[in-house]
């Protein structure tokens, strides 16, 4: 549950509580059928209006840092159509936090709806431009932005931080509780920065050991193998010990890299859609679902295999 607060009213007992629980539904697929495999979705993106997905996981534990330091303006970087811009204006519309976004992109362009809505929320937008954002991990644009905007607590860009992969620890109890006793051998997940899937595989490995379900991320970037370097970092940071085949990245279901989405993925969306009724977002879910298709009619996933697929949200890119 969530608790939900009048703007301007961060009070000292508030606690920041992702979801406990998310419905699962199977797909039923004629494919799935032939080939011997069950395949579930949990339904994450239902579990709030706005803070849904893979979001409060990472968000409300720098919430709670950011309150337990005293902080009452937090600031963070993203995108033009960014899921955690658009998530972290609403947590500071809620928690009554005042909010800083600085943007990717020149200024003097429309405003996307994800920017109006983070506007409306009473966020402060800084749209930069793009070679000035990517100095964004440097301590001299840090220091110009506390100088110029007074002092904040920073979330990084999609909250890739400890804190973030440490309450995407929460996702493993969650599933646990949603399966209601179900088996599923593999869990599959869209990746963008590879935190939720660090913090779900130290979840997992925390409550079951080598039990746990492998853990399959599919990289939404081109060229995102880097990214299992960092996945390593965060578990070692976690003290989560290394299991043999307990997950993997895949990096070749990018369809072009980030933000691409060309005509055959909107197609297969749009049938998805159709099929399940379930609405995707091009970016994250839509990629993470065809992947799995994709492996399935090449025949890399067993008969008899149980998969879990994650629904992360991000909805609001459509």
């Amino acid at each position: 549950m969530f608790l939900r607060l009048e703007p301007g009213v961060c009070g000292a007992m508030t606690a920041f509580e992702p979801p406990q629980i998310a419905s699962v539904v199977q797909l039923a697929e004629p494919l799935f059928l032939v080939q011997g495999v069950s395949v579930y979705m949990l339904r994450l993106e239902q579990t709030d209006t706005v803070l849904s997905g893979n979001k409060p996981f990472k968000l409300f534990p720098n919430l709670e840092m950011a309150r337990l330091t005293g902080h009452t303006t937090v600031l963070s970087f993203g995108g033009a159509w960014s899921n955690h811009i658009h998530a972290l204006a609403e947590a500071g519309r809620r928690f009554g936090f005042k909010t800083i976004g600085v943007i990717r992109g020149d200024d003097g362009m429309p405003l996307t709806q994800t920017l109006t809505f983070a506007q409306n929320c009473g966020m402060t937008l800084l749209r930069v431009s793009r070679e000035d954002y990517r100095r964004r991990h440097t301590s001299e644009l840090i220091d110009s932005l506390r100088h110029n905007h007074g002092d904040f607590y920073l979330i990084p860009e999609g909250g890739a931080n400890l804190l973030g992969v440490a309450g995407c620890r929460k996702l493993a109890p969650l599933i646990q509780r949603s399966l209601e006793g179900r088996h599923v051998d593999d869990v599959v997940l869209a990746c963008g920065t590879g935190t939720t899937l660090a913090g779900l595989v130290s979840g997992l490995h925390q409550s079951m050991g080598s039990a746990m379900p492998h853990v399959r991320g599919i990289a939404v970037l081109k060229g995102a193998g880097f990214l299992k370097t960092d996945i390593k970092i965060w578990l070692e940071r976690l003290d989560t010990p290394y299991v043999a085949d307990s997950w993997t990245l895949e990096t070749d279901y990018h369809w072009g890299g980030y933000g691409r989405c060309p005509p055959a993925l909107m197609q297969f969306m749009r049938d998805f859609e159709c099929k399940h009724g379930i609405a995707l977002d091009p970016v994250y879910t839509a990629k993470m679902v065809s992947a799995v298709f994709q492996r399935i009619e090449q025949g890399l996933v067993e008969p008899g295999k149980q998969i879990l697929l994650i629904h992360t949200g991000g909805l609001q890119g459509r």
